[in-house]
């Protein structure tokens, strides 16, 4: 009985060992939609500020190998902007002779940008290798410089990892510091801290929460306190993506 006992225990052991440690991948198959859902807040102070809330569509329409392809869409965009005292808000869903002469100014910016697609090539490991939009607009090559996947460590991970990734954009240096705080459900929550230096100094943290099976990031959420120019600037960055 103390044997079969002891045998159960160890066998209970393994398969938590087990369970805790994951390798982290994106695992998409061609034909896969996404839906992502941005939340994006800038508060510059007395400057003012920006509330800009954003829904994309993403379709996978490739993948060889360890690369993956997909095509993304701007679906909607809501945003409310106070700047110099003066208040401007844009919606998308808003028929033109709806909206204010603010309004229809922001949706000739706006409209391009809903028109093109990104296309992006990206590896399995979450590293963004290119990206170019079609019909290509200022703008929205601008806001896809600005985004960037977070890339996956090549080994297994568990409670405690942590790895460091590095970007340089606009003369600001991010390092960013990941690390696995649990791993639960079938879900990898990470804890992320980061330094900003360069023509900007400043810090970021945040968490995400990690589906193992898709490597989907269900939620991904980020707070920046900026110094740059003079200026005080606080960022708060709030995402989450669901599988269509």
């Amino acid at each position: 009985m103390k044997k079969l006992l002891f045998l159960f225990v160890l066998a209970t052991t393994l398969t938590v060992t087990a369970q805790e440690s994951v390798l982290l991948r994106a695992n998409y198959s061609k034909g896969d939609v996404l839906s992502v859902k941005l939340d994006v807040s800038q508060d510059m102070g007395a400057q003012g500020g920006v509330d800009m809330k954003m829904t994309m569509d993403m379709v996978v329409t490739g993948k060889e190998g360890d690369v993956i392809t997909t095509e993304s869409k701007i679906k909607a965009i809501d945003m409310n902007m106070l700047q110099g005292g003066m208040a401007m808000s844009f919606n998308s869903s808003m028929k033109e002779e709806d909206l204010d002469q603010m309004g229809k100014m922001m949706k000739q910016q706006f409209d391009p940008m809903m028109k093109a697609t990104i296309i992006s090539k990206m590896s399995t490991e979450g590293e963004i290798l290119e990206t170019k939009v079609e019909p290509s607009t200022p703008a929205m090559d601008q806001f896809t410089k600005q985004v960037k996947g977070v890339k996956y460590p090549k080994e297994k991970v568990s409670v405690g990892s942590s790895w460091t990734d590095e970007t340089n954009e606009q003369g600001m240096e991010v390092k960013t510091t990941y690390t696995i705080s649990k791993i639960e459900n079938g879900k990898v929550y990470i804890d992320v801290i980061g330094a900003v230096s360069g023509m900007g100094t400043g810090d970021v943290k945040g968490n995400l929460i990690v589906d193992v099976k898709t490597g989907i990031q269900d939620t991904a959420n980020t707070e920046m306190a900026l110094s740059a120019n003079g200026a005080d600037i606080k960022i708060s960055t709030k995402s989450t993506t669901t599988k269509m």
